[in-house]
């Protein structure tokens, strides 16, 4: 079916058509918008907070600390595309002119939860287990944003 309705727009004039091949769910979970009938449970997608101190993979802690200032404990190292590479963490405990880049000092791999997940489930989980935050990606690993518990 999505091959026809794609062939049948570009008669109707339109140029620039694509066949989401992916599926529902991974439109979902990369955060994007849907429709259908009756209320929907909440989603990650509502609670972000899409304001995350980040660093790129070669930018100097000692540049990192400095920018951030001393209030920043701890921030995601992504890359030119946003894609989380990992965590520097504990940044006040860092050596302020430390030359390395951020990619030497991370914590590779962080967990991340995804903008589809129901926000209820999720919290919960948050709350029983002590976490005080979650990173939000896209299924591409892409950086949405934080997840708190409350």
């Amino acid at each position: 079916m999505s091959p026809r309705a794609a062939c049948r727009l570009e008669q109707l004039g339109f140029h620039r058509v694509y066949d989401y091949t992916a599926g529902k769910i991974d439109w979902i979970a990369a955060g994007w918008p849907t429709d259908g009938p009756g209320p929907a449970e909440p989603r990650v997608l509502s609670a972000i907070d899409p304001n995350v101190p980040t660093c790129n993979l070669g930018d100097k802690v000692r540049d990192v600390r400095r920018r951030l200032g001393p209030q920043i404990t701890s921030c995601v190292v992504i890359n030119d595309y946003r894609i989380v590479a990992g965590r520097l963490e504990h940044l006040d405990s860092l050596d302020s002119e430390d030359p390395r880049p951020a990619s030497e000092v991370m914590r590779p791999g962080p967990t991340t939860i995804r903008p589809s997940d129901n926000l209820g489930e999720v919290r919960e989980r948050m709350r029983a287990k002590n976490v005080p935050q979650l990173l939000v990606t896209t299924p591409d690993g892409e950086l949405l944003g934080l997840l708190y518990p409350d």
